[in-house]
């Protein structure tokens, strides 16, 4: 029996770039909702950074791993929460000041629905295109401010070449953290043992439920480790090889609202006291 399905939001519930979540995908969570089944996003972004994305509808993501495993709610109230160490975040701010087209933007604790950034060392033309892209309100300045940050991520124009450069800079400079791309251009900055898959535990003792009884969607880097986690690990056609590799089921695209059809299918099957068709092996 399902209890818990757990989505990633960006090119898995909604396609890239996308203001919000569908009305049919937003149809869809209500109907798993009413079907007595926990639903939250998995995702990088943080709880009131969903707000726009859900519509102003809080009830799709009263539950969720949320800032890639930094934000635990269940039930409208948090059940753990992690901020970054200042010291960490400005090591890497450092190491990316002397690099054009790389740059530290870090997501306070304290926020609110403008969902304000802080952009460490970026020009204006700079901040201004990942401000549209991931939708954030930036401010530029030169160091790291010294309060507590929730998240951080890097953003880095050019090639896979450019790309492991980056990592490489950030690895020497704060060994303490990994990066993993999310999206094209843009690496998530994590703290080594704390990710999606670290609060999977946590949530799953919150809600009553094990491993068997979740359902996780994803796409690409981030999704990974928590994918690996449990049986019910569905892949969107639009994902990753890496993740299509990993993963024992599948559904369709993002832009196809693959994860709504899914999640109407789950919705139904809990009702009949069946396996969602799409879970069913063989």
């Amino acid at each position: 029996m399902i209890k818990l399905v757990l989505s990633d939001m960006d090119n898995t519930l909604i396609p890239f770039g996308a203001p919000s979540v569908s009305p049919r995908t937003l149809e869809a969570i209500h109907d798993v909702i009413n079907a007595g089944i926990h639903f939250g996003p998995d995702t990088g972004r943080d709880y009131v950074e969903l707000m726009r994305f859900f519509h102003m509808d809080e009830s799709c993501f009263m539950t969720g791993i949320m800032s890639n495993g930094k934000r635990v709610r269940v039930d409208g109230r948090d059940v753990w929460t992690y901020s970054i160490p200042h010291d960490w975040l400005q090591r890497v701010a450092d190491a990316l000041k002397p690099e054009r087209g790389m740059f530290l933007v870090c997501f306070p604790l304290d926020t609110n629905l403008f969902n304000p950034a802080y952009v460490v060392g970026a020009s204006e033309e700079e901040m201004n295109e990942y401000e549209r892209l991931v939708h954030f309100n930036g401010g530029r300045v030169n160091d790291v401010p010294d309060i507590d940050f929730i998240a951080a991520a890097i953003a880095c124009n050019g090639d896979e070449k450019r790309h492991s450069y980056c990592q490489q800079l950030v690895a020497k400079a704060c060994p303490e953290v990994e990066t993993i791309m999310s999206i094209p251009n843009w690496f998530d900055v994590l703290p080594h043992g704390i990710n999606k898959a670290s609060a999977l535990d946590t949530i799953l003792d919150a809600v009553g439920a094990t491993r068997d009884e979740v359902v996780v969607f994803g796409d690409s880097g981030n999704d990974v480790e928590i994918l690996k986690e449990v049986h019910y690990s569905v892949a969107v056609a639009n994902a990753t090889d890496e993740v299509k590799g990993i993963c024992n089921f599948s559904c369709g695209a993002s832009a196809d609202e693959g994860v709504a059809d899914a999640l109407f299918e789950i919705a139904r099957a809990a009702r009949a006291h069946e396996v969602p068709a799409f879970l069913r092996e063989g």
